[in-house]
């Protein structure tokens, strides 16, 4: 949440505010720039003449990028509280892991990559040695999406519990992991959206391809958990000859839980992924 006051900043941003559905600004305002957050992919409300507004929206999202521009526009939804039928409910995805790593709080989010929660260890590499549990997970997700699938949702969800530690340890390197795949981004850490902290020894490293390479490690640098994460428009032929290689030669599968696809050693090759 944040106010408006005299400009104390050299730097401030014109911010519109867009009523969401609406095309044209209910307002406008001229912002300093240490008044507004570091980035609005954390879960923000503002408070605006008294109302309560959760933000949608914000383009561009960053403070990074609106610095930049000098301009925002926030599209916003009047903050409601609603009763629902808890029968009704769906579940948006049919997997889940059981666990999630610790978080903390930190001095800033402005080079952090966000994610919802329920993104962790969605698409990530694991031990070979794991490939009886993985498969018996994927037989449960894929009975979720058998018996439980309703439209757009699902009427329960899986979730995972075979696999509490998904590497060898001190097994792989982050400087290997950047040597591998010429790895150009490196971020500071990983936040949910849910919340302004960034996860303990998190990382997050982008091909110039796009694709993000993001996880945790232990306290000496080593990973001890590597999920994989596309960018707006990959493909999996951008990396695929890198991934095929990297899974044979660290003895690992790599799997997308929620599409059941299982990459490596007697499945399928990442050139395969998404098609």
């Amino acid at each position: 949440m944040f106010g408006f006051g005299k400009k104390k900043d050299k730097e401030i941003i014109r911010v519109q505010f867009i009523e969401n559905g609406q095309e044209n600004a209910f307002a406008a305002s001229e912002v300093p720039i240490d008044q507004l957050p570091d980035t609005f992919e954390i879960n923000t409300t503002l408070s605006i003449a008294g109302d309560e507004w959760s933000v949608v929206s914000a383009e561009p999202p960053r403070k990074s990028e609106f610095r930049k521009t000098g301009s925002l526009i926030i599209t916003l939804a009047k903050y409601e509280v609603m009763q629902i039928d808890p029968a009704k409910i769906l579940y948006s995805l049919p997997t889940i892991s059981s666990d999630l790593p610790g978080v903390e709080a930190v001095s800033s989010l402005e080079n952090v990559l966000v994610v919802y929660e329920d993104d962790w260890r969605q698409f990530e590499f694991l031990s070979v040695r794991l490939e009886n549990e993985i498969r018996q997970e994927l037989e449960d997700i894929l009975n979720i999406y058998q018996t439980q699938h309703d439209g757009s949702g699902f009427k329960q969800l899986h979730v995972r519990r075979r696999v509490d530690i998904p590497l060898p340890e001190k097994s792989l390197s982050l400087s290997e992991l950047d040597n591998v795949f010429n790895l150009e981004k490196t971020y500071d850490g990983i936040a949910f959206s849910n919340a302004a902290a960034t996860v303990m020894n998190g990382f997050a490293r982008q091909t110039a391809s796009g694709w993000i390479f993001w996880g945790q490690t232990d306290d000496t640098g080593y990973i001890t958990t590597l999920c994989l994460r596309p960018g707006a428009h990959t493909e999996s032929a951008a990396i695929a000859p890198l991934v095929d290689n990297f899974v044979r030669q660290h003895q690992l599968l790599l799997v997308d839980w929620v599409q059941v696809f299982l990459c490596g050693e007697g499945a399928e090759s990442f050139a395969q992924y998404g098609e």
